[in-house]
């Protein structure tokens, strides 16, 4: 019997199945064998010897359905947290996509106000730049309004003056001349000498009279003009704003100037033009009947 024990070999499957087996049936499988083994010696009665386990094949059936009840338990143990875990994921996953969207929307309302406040700071920006501009405009038209009042008054007030002037003059050749005119012939060449030094002294005050009205037109100009500058902020455009201003009124002046200029050599050429030929008129009257 032991022989044949030894000599007997267990197939793969057996062993496949026997490790696979649950441990409370390769337990009960152990027993028996262990039971079998003691029933054969030699020692033991066999009329009084009793199996630990009476029926092998319903002990091991009942094993293997307690076996299956546990692994369903506990397959249900595992499934159930699968899903309880797998409903938390889920939950989780629907807070974050909640909190992402609160954010993006956050974000999005964020960019919105930013635009607006850009969109709202630009439109001030704009607005101040063209009051501004409309100030400048009026403060420009306001100087240049008041510089050509005052030229033009100051103008007026130089002709005037001129004008008073050369009638005075003249008056005063025309009578010089009218006296000289009753002398002889020696005294001719020195009324002739003392008329054309007269005409030179009329010149001479004119020039003077020039250049007390061009005085007073500067000194009114920067009257009027440091008057505006008073009230005036000096910013970089209104310092350009200045300058074109005053070179628009040296322009404006040397322009007069210069018609001032022509207009006095024209009336000189003529009066003087004039009273050399009556003077020379005059003489030869006197000269004829001697």
């Amino acid at each position: 019997m032991d022989d044949t024990m030894s000599s007997y070999s267990f197939s793969h499957q057996f062993y496949q199945r026997w490790t696979c087996a649950p441990e409370p049936i390769r337990a009960a499988i152990t027993q028996e064998l262990k039971d079998i083994t003691t029933l054969l010696q030699n020692d033991t009665p066999f009329e009084s010897f009793v199996f630990n386990t009476h029926d092998l094949d319903t002990h091991i059936d009942e094993l293997y359905e307690n076996h299956e009840a546990e692994q369903a338990i506990a397959k249900a143990i595992t499934d159930k947290k699968a899903k309880e875990q797998a409903t938390a994921e889920k939950q989780q996953r629907e807070e974050q996509q909640k909190v992402k969207a609160a954010e993006d929307a956050r974000l999005k309302e964020s960019a919105r106000l930013k635009e607006e406040t850009k969109l709202r700071e630009a439109a001030d920006t704009a607005q101040k730049e063209q009051q501004k501009t409309e100030q400048i405009a009026a403060e420009k038209k306001n100087i240049a309004d008041k510089t050509t009042a005052m030229n033009a008054n100051d103008a007026s007030d130089s002709e005037s003056l001129s004008i008073d002037n050369t009638v005075e003059k003249n008056q005063d050749v025309e009578k010089s001349a009218a006296t000289q005119s009753n002398t002889d012939d020696n005294l001719v060449t020195s009324s002739e000498n003392k008329t054309i030094s007269e005409h030179a002294n009329v010149a001479n005050d004119k020039h003077i009279n020039d250049d007390h009205s061009i005085k007073a037109v500067n000194d009114k100009a920067s009257a009027v003009i440091k008057l505006v500058l008073k009230d005036a902020k000096l910013s970089t455009t209104h310092q350009e704003m200045i300058r074109e201003l005053e070179m628009q009124i040296d322009d404006y002046l040397s322009e007069q100037m210069m018609l001032m200029s022509e207009n006095l050599k024209s009336w000189l050429r003529a009066e003087v033009t004039q009273n050399l030929s009556e003077d020379e008129a005059g003489t030869d009257k006197e000269s004829k009947p001697s």
